[in-house]
């Protein structure tokens, strides 16, 4: 396989580090509206290494590219499955905190000390946590995420240590639960004003809070990766490829649903499943190919119901002669009319549909018209995965493997079955197959993986 330019090479980098871009540890923790010096409660951003290998991100499948003389364009193709994993969490947790499927039940359990420890199945619905919930700790959240905006490091590290004061004076029974929150009222007072609000506005507003508080994360890493598409996001991305390749650039994204969907995706997918050594090879290439829905082709009854070269559009104007196609002299636009004579009228299009041994002729639209009758390769035919190398489940590089794992088949219809003439690309690459080799490594050496995916 021949490898890409250099050009080539680090626009594929730029593109697959500007989607799978992440939001910084700060942003994380004022989202969550943690403290800045409790380190404990700060959320965890999975380092270089672990992001690398895992599969809940943006994959980008090589690019197609087009070159004119002032332009360049670029079509390459993305799985989204980041956003799929956010969108899916966005909406479980709506519906746990608004329409809770399971009833909510209690487990009490005790520590060492004898410490009674409750808790639940699931969490607290947005009604369920008015009486269950825990206000205190989102009451103090709230206070938090308002003088954030105001005060500074120093300032925030002083009303921790003043609350925690106040926790232990509350644990020692010498103030009660509201005499805190009061004098911790009036010590917020200095730095962010509250004086629109009393004491049980506050209250009201930070039981209000915890709604928000458990869906918003999810919210924003979501609307993150929905902006990562958009042209006000993307014009620092085209300025770094203007400077590439010299030329203005115009970028085609095509959105897949489903890996194997492009050969390329599917290979990267596969490859990172491979780089765990806990994961059994010949499983993984297995289960790579389980979700694949393939429709059934038997070679009798394509090559029986073999279509009549003469009916093709091509067929039908190659075989008139040129004089006898403008005969009415009298039309305004005898091309027109040449043409409503091979294509049918847009409102009386139909299909034949064959349903056992009937026929059945139905009506359809202009665009299903020409999906059905004039474009190719829209069904999947068949794909295949083989994987070599360093494989082995022991920390040994002693020996190579090699598996191989396939589904339907890699031949075209059209020339093997129906006896129709099919266009070779390039010389020397069929029209039907896409095809891609990605090498990688693990700790005992260095793998292949090759995948093709046919088309019918």
């Amino acid at each position: 396989m021949k490898t890409l330019p250099s050009a080539d090479k680090n626009l594929m980098n730029l593109l697959k580090s500007y989607f799978n871009l992440q939001i910084k540890q700060k942003l994380l923790d004022n989202i969550k509206n943690k403290p800045k010096n409790k380190r404990k409660n700060q959320s965890k951003v999975l380092p270089l290494r672990f992001r690398r290998v895992s599969t809940k991100k943006v994959f980008i499948g090589r690019g197609e590219l087009k070159h004119t003389s002032n332009k360049v364009l670029i079509t390459f193709y993305v799985l989204n499955t980041e956003g799929m994993f956010l969108s899916q969490n966005y909406e479980r947790a709506k519906e746990e905190i608004l329409f809770p499927r399971k009833n909510l039940e209690q487990f009490v359990n005790y520590a060492r000390d004898g410490k009674a420890i409750i808790t639940y199945n699931r969490p607290f619905s947005w009604d369920e946590f008015s009486i269950l919930g825990d206000h205190d700790k989102i009451y103090e959240l709230y206070l938090m995420s308002l003088i954030n905006k105001s005060a500074n490091s120093d300032e925030l590290e002083l009303l921790n240590t003043y609350y925690a004061g106040l926790s232990n004076l509350v644990e020692k029974k010498i103030l009660t639960v509201d005499e805190k929150h009061l004098m911790f009222l009036k010590k917020v007072a200095d730095y962010q004003p509250l004086d629109y609000l009393n004491f049980n506005e506050l209250w009201s507003e930070s039981v209000k809070y915890y709604k928000n508080k458990k869906i918003r994360y999810f919210f924003y890493l979501l609307r993150l990766n929905k902006l990562k598409f958009t042209n006000q996001f993307m014009s620092k991305l085209i300025f770094l490829v203007r400077k590439l390749y010299n030329k203005d650039v115009e970028f085609n994204i095509v959105k897949l649903k489903k890996m194997h969907l492009n050969s390329d995706i599917y290979t990267q997918a596969v490859s990172l499943k491979l780089k765990n050594r806990e994961n059994r090879l010949y499983k993984v290439l297995k289960t790579s190919l389980r979700k694949i829905k393939l429709p059934v082709i038997r070679k009798i009854s394509e090559r029986l119901n073999k279509p009549n070269r003469e009916e093709f559009f091509i067929n039908r104007i190659r075989n008139n002669i040129i004089t006898t196609m403008f005969k009415n002299n009298n039309a305004k636009d005898s091309l027109n009319d040449l043409l409503l004579s091979f294509y049918p009228a847009a409102d009386d299009l139909e299909i034949n549909i064959i349903k056992r041994s009937s026929i059945k002729k139905e009506k359809v639209s202009l665009k299903g018209f020409v999906f059905r009758h004039h474009l190719k390769h829209l069904k999947l035919r068949g794909i295949r995965v083989e994987a070599k190398g360093r494989l082995t489940r022991r920390a040994t590089a002693s020996r190579s493997v090699f598996k191989m794992k396939w589904k339907g088949g890699l031949k075209n219809v059209d020339s093997s079955f129906r006896g129709l003439s099919a266009i070779m690309l390039r010389g020397y690459l069929k029209s039907n197959v896409q095809y891609s080799v990605i090498n990688s490594k693990n700790r005992n050496g260095a793998f292949g993986v090759k995948g093709w995916i046919s088309s019918k």
